[in-house]
């Protein structure tokens, strides 16, 4: 959660599938223009983009010269760096590109990552999301069950819980078919190879991420780039058979050096969009902490920051409200809303809290199959900043989403001090050193394993003098 996204509208929501048997051959170029432009939208609001270091530049730089060896290209392509730790590639169609500094941490030439890259273009000059497309919207992960006060439940809890969650959610990553995945190898490897690239190098990149993702899921499940473009041998061998009938042009790279461009890029979570330290969530940007309760599934994206039960049952939702109005304003304005619009006369709940400011709320209750449920919009005043909290929750479970969210404070000095980030860090070896010497010399925060498959290097392998190997630093935030 950061500041960047107060004052996104609420109802914005994923448009990629909102057709209904939609044939590309009959549907306007412009039509991949508008869903592109409103889906980037929210990528950007919902995931955020990396623009703090020089891959960005690069990254433009690499995709301008694939575009310029398209024949009459039908869209203008932008290339950004999505704020994304897990290793992912996708178009959105309309000429939008989004790489995440997850997979720029793997990539170890610039071959590779204009593969990638060239691969992305194709889905978009091929309007291969557009041919995909089938009725429906991608739904959230959370489905809250029940309407608490009809309209007032739907309208609020539908912008501030389910489209930012749905974003989240795959965002347009619900496969290519095997066709579309062919054509965006064989073309892609193509168009690289006219921009001067290696074309084999979509195989290493593509066997790269795939062993980095074996080695990451036996601890966790994360997406990665094979949500969307399942890694198969096939792949690779029909990448080898398309590669052998193709010249490359004798272009030299943006950059011989790849490697050394990559220092200092952030890994694993950013920071400034707020931490968690298993239920704590920490934004030492804005400066707050609040605790969510134990057991429950959190959600850290751009514009919330949010727990759910397991059973879906409740949920505690914490984003940014307009400063315009204090935090008491924020929960008169909404009764005298429920009051005009409903016909409801609520109360105004005013709570102190331990640290010398009071939450404003205000509970609207609903009872159905003799079920008693709540939803309470409470706001509160942190420095400069109004926040808004919204609790869902069933009668057994309300004292347990109200706690979370009277929980809300400032972060203390301490707290915020003691937040680290993990940088890539580009080292040079000496001579005959081992890759685990050097890791070990570095206080490396990732296992040997994996930085081996990063580097593609093999982890008994010795190193020749000044050779350049990525290893994963903890540094200040």
């Amino acid at each position: 959660m950061n500041r960047y996204l107060a004052n996104i509208p609420p109802r914005i929501c994923i448009l990629s599938a909102v057709t209904l048997g939609v044939s590309a051959c009959s549907v306007s170029t412009d039509y991949d223009k508008q869903i592109g432009a409103e889906n980037a939208a929210l990528v950007e609001a919902q995931i955020g983009i990396y623009d703090k270091h020089k891959m960005e530049a690069y990254v433009q730089q690499v995709g301008a010269r694939l575009v310029s060896h398209i024949d009459n290209p039908e869209f203008e392509f932008h290339f950004k760096i999505i704020d994304d730790a897990t290793p992912n590639a996708f178009a959105l169609p309309g000429g939008y590109i989004f790489v995440s500094r997850g997979l720029l941490s793997l990539v170890n030439n610039e071959d590779e990552l204009a593969c990638v890259m060239a691969h992305e273009i194709i889905h978009v000059t091929e309007r291969h999301s557009v041919k995909q497309m089938r009725s429906g919207i991608l739904p959230g992960i959370v489905e809250i069950p029940g309407n608490i006060v009809g309209g007032v439940i739907n309208e609020d809890l539908g912008n501030l819980i389910n489209a930012p969650i749905s974003a989240g959610n795959h965002l347009l990553m619900a496969g290519y078919s095997r066709s579309h995945e062919s054509d965006a190898d064989r073309l892609g490897i193509d168009l690289a190879a006219k921009a001067g690239y290696e074309p084999l190098a979509m195989n290493s990149i593509l066997q790269r991420l795939n062993r980095t993702v074996e080695i990451q899921t036996k601890k966790e499940s994360e997406r990665s780039y094979f949500d969307s473009h399942p890694y198969t041998p096939d792949r690779v061998a029909d990448v080898n058979k398309e590669a052998k009938k193709l010249t490359v042009a004798q272009i030299p790279p943006i950059h011989k050096d790849f490697v050394s461009q990559v220092d200092g890029l952030l890994v694993g979570q950013n920071p400034s969009k707020g931490i968690f330290r298993e239920q704590l969530f920490l934004q030492p940007e804005l400066k707050f902490a609040i605790d969510f309760p134990e057991q429950w599934v959190t959600l850290n994206q751009a514009s919330v920051v949010a727990a759910v039960d397991k059973t879906q049952d409740a949920a505690v939702v914490l984003s940014l409200a307009s400063n315009e109005f204090s935090a008491k304003e924020h929960a008169i304005r909404f009764q005298n809303e429920l009051q005009r619009r409903y016909k409801m006369d609520l109360s105004l709940d005013e709570q102190p809290l331990g640290w010398g400011k009071s939450i404003y709320s205000i509970t609207l209750s609903n009872e159905k199959k003799d079920q008693k449920s709540y939803m309470t919009r409470g706001w509160i005043n942190l420095g400069v900043d109004t926040y808004q909290i919204v609790t869902i929750a069933s009668e057994e479970k309300k004292a347990v989403a109200d706690a979370s969210a009277h929980s809300f404070r400032p972060m203390t000095e301490q707290e915020r001090s003691s937040i680290t980030q993990l940088e890539l860090k580009v080292v040079q070896a000496t001579e005959g050193e081992t890759l685990a010497a050097l890791l070990a010399d570095n206080h490396s925060q990732r296992s040997l394993e994996l930085l081996a498959v990063m580097n593609a290097l093999d982890e008994n392998q010795r190193l020749t003098n000044n050779e350049k190997v990525k290893v994963v630093v903890e540094a200040p935030y």
